[in-house]
């Protein structure tokens, strides 16, 4: 069963939070709502005696806070607080169930956690707690989540582990069902905002109308999602793997085939919540095989000396700028990129969408062959990108391993769901008051 669980979590909870950490104003501005010493420290709910305070609320908000590209209202601090509430509920019946099942999370296994971000983004051991500490945001916040996803990652299979199987039945109908023509697979990013009880169902819609506007301003929807969603996938940024459309409930099915690859569905309405969905890329299957999109790409990217002024990333901009009026061919892209020092030369070849960082994909689903890219400034240099050719190419059909963990992972989804929903139905829960 352990490749069951290594896809409940298949990538570390927080492998893209440094670029959490880096900006925006979300939790900030109801942080100073709350004074930072413990006279202010106010209970807003009661989880089986276990409260949550006006200072957990503060610290979370702030620890997503670079989620949001431009400045956040008032109002919309509210809402959002409102579903940061349901999620810190959701981690405390995690954290209550594991006790009681007498499932523990070593120090050495959230350490192990906290290096492996580290290593993601080549920071140095410790680095990460400095940094969070330095953006005023508790390091305990972090510590606090992996260490309710490692648990709850433990629960989960403890539960499952007799109920899930995926028989050779099972594969052979999956990849039958890919061999008849039109065949297709998505791969998808997802939200989900759950709703307890119908009468929550307006508020999961506002909270997932209220995200959909900070995805269509510019954050990214794995962060969103990371923070947000209620979906077992929101450890691995929402990322569901390749499915098909009969893997999902007809809602869902429904909205994903009218979407194109890097598009962003309105709420979708399922009976215990609204989902958005991301489509990130799209393969067919047919007497021939797969056919997938493959981009062949050119860049420029200058970057920055670490210790760069902003006066010296300025330059580097001027000069990109003022080079891309010349950049008409992939030639010339490649040529222009070994005289101003790109790394890797200007090449990068063909790619999938899917090979490409989130934060490019759209600006590459909108190029056109032989046209340049805008100009694009990155944490780390400047950049403009160039599509040579865009085509679709055949591979075979892919391997039983991995179709049997696609089947893994909607089977888990869905038992994660229901075994969340009945530690709800099971709680006490008490609202004392609520967030000011």
């Amino acid at each position: 069963m352990a490749d069951l669980f290594r896809i409940l979590l298949r990538t570390s909870l927080c492998a893209a939070l440094l670029a959490m950490i880096t900006g925006g104003d979300i939790g900030t501005a109801y942080a100073q709502q709350v004074s930072l010493n413990s006279n202010s420290y106010r209970i807003v709910r009661v989880v089986n005696d276990n409260p949550i305070t006006t200072y957990d609320i503060a610290s979370r908000l702030r620890f997503v806070s670079a989620t949001a590209p431009t400045p956040v209202g008032s109002d919309e601090i509210e809402r959002f607080s409102q579903q940061i509430i349901e999620n810190l509920v959701d981690e405390q019946l995690q954290l209550q169930e594991a006790e009681r099942l007498d499932i523990r999370v070593e120090d050495s296994e959230i350490q192990a956690a906290v290096a492996r971000i580290e290593r993601q983004n080549g920071l140095a051991s410790g680095q990460l707690i400095n940094l969070l500490t330095s953006r005023n945001v508790d390091a305990n916040t972090l510590i606090d989540q992996i260490r309710a996803t490692l648990a709850w990652r433990k629960t989960v299979e403890l539960r499952l582990q007799r109920r899930v199987t995926v028989t050779e039945e099972d594969i052979d109908f999956y990849l039958d069902g890919l061999r008849q023509k039109g065949g297709t697979e998505y791969l998808l990013g997802e939200i989900f905002i759950s709703a307890h009880q119908p009468s929550e169902l307006p508020r999961a819609k506002e909270t997932a109308e209220r995200l959909l506007a900070q995805l269509r301003r510019g954050s990214q929807f794995s962060a969103l999602a990371r923070q947000f969603s209620q979906a077992p996938t929101a450890a691995a940024g929402g990322d569901t793997g390749w499915v098909r459309p009969d893997q999902l409930e007809s809602q869902l099915a429904g909205a994903l085939v009218q979407l194109q690859p890097g598009q962003i569905s309105p709420p979708i309405e399922v009976p215990d919540g609204y989902y958005l969905l991301a489509l990130r890329d799209s393969r067919t299957f047919g007497e021939e095989g797969q056919e997938e999109t493959v981009y062949d790409l050119r860049r420029v990217f200058l970057p920055y000396s670490p210790t760069a002024s902003e006066n010296a990333k300025r330059r580097k901009l001027i000069q990109l700028a003022n080079a891309r009026a010349g950049l008409r061919s992939c030639a010339a892209v490649e040529r222009y990129a070994a005289r101003a020092g790109d790394p890797q030369n200007g090449m990068m070849g063909e790619m999938r969408l899917t090979d490409l960082p989130e934060g490019l994909r759209p600006f590459v689903l909108r190029l056109q062959p032989g046209k340049v890219s805008q100009l694009l400034r990155l944490q780390d240099g400047a950049l403009v990108l160039m599509l040579c050719e865009k085509k679709t190419r055949a591979l075979g059909l892919p391997d039983r391993e991995t179709v049997r963990q696609s089947i893994l992972q909607r089977e888990a989804d869905i038992h994660a769901r229901r075994y969340i929903r009945e530690l709800r139905q099971n709680a006490i829960i008490e609202t004392l008051e609520e967030p000011a």
